[in-house]
């Protein structure tokens, strides 16, 4: 009979020690992808408010605001403007026609020149008239 209580603790113990695997390897790797996904809708958001806002500025300005985060933020009287929610500055670039702003994503890593960042987000206008 004490054989058979030992047999049923170990049991227990053993369907314990598992799901608190399951529950640890979920943490490690499955989390971080629901909580990236989160940060990129809200970046997506982040980034059309403060377009919204660059076309704003140039049309009581006739101007762009300087291209670097801390300027742009300081023109558009927006803390929203300087860093993305991964803690990385925002990108932009200016030029007659329209403007761009990059984030460097997830992985904090900017693309350069014609490779383009598997994970960075981008939001792009051009503001010429389709006439």
């Amino acid at each position: 009979m004490f054989k058979d209580a030992i047999k049923g603790i170990n049991s227990i113990v053993n369907r314990l020690a598992l799901a608190i695997v399951i529950i640890i390897v979920f943490a490690i790797f499955i989390s971080p992808i629901f909580s990236s996904r989160k940060k990129v809708k809200r970046v997506k958001g982040e980034m059309s408010k403060i377009a919204k806002d660059l076309e704003l500025y140039h049309a009581e300005n006739n101007k762009w605001p300087s291209s670097g985060a801390s300027s742009v933020a300081t023109a558009l009287n927006s803390e929203e403007a300087k860093i993305d929610p991964w803690g990385k500055p925002y990108r932009y670039f200016f030029s007659n026609d329209g403007y761009a702003i990059q984030s460097a994503g997830p992985d904090g890593v900017f693309a350069e020149g014609h490779k383009s960042g598997r994970d960075d987000q981008w939001y792009s206008r051009s503001l010429l008239s389709s006439d």
